[in-house]
């Protein structure tokens, strides 16, 4: 399996009910090799703006992209352009595989 960029997996996802956001961005200080991913749990306020970082975990990669896949399946919506970065790339299709 071809390993996708890290820089493809860099944005928001939003929960279904709209109080939960999700931020992944790859961990800078991880070796290209083996890229690690944060994952950063944040509360929304009602118009879906994340307010305030709840959680950080960082990942592997490849369990980033799982999780953010299983997460759209389960619901959550892409946000665009939350605090100047581009919204996250499709990564349902991971599951899949």
């Amino acid at each position: 399996m071809q390993r996708r960029s890290t820089q493809e997996l860099n944005g928001w996802l939003i929960s279904p009910e709209g109080n939960w956001c999700y931020r992944f961005h790859r961990d800078p200080k991880s070796w290209q090799r083996y890229p690690f991913v944060f994952v950063d749990k944040w509360s929304a306020q009602p118009d879906g703006t994340p307010s305030q970082m709840k959680d950080r975990s960082k990942l592997p990669l490849d369990d980033a992209l799982e999780l953010c896949g299983q997460m759209l399946l389960d619901g959550w919506q892409k946000l665009s352009n939350q605090f100047g970065e581009p919204p996250i790339a499709d990564c349902s299709e991971e599951v899949a595989a």
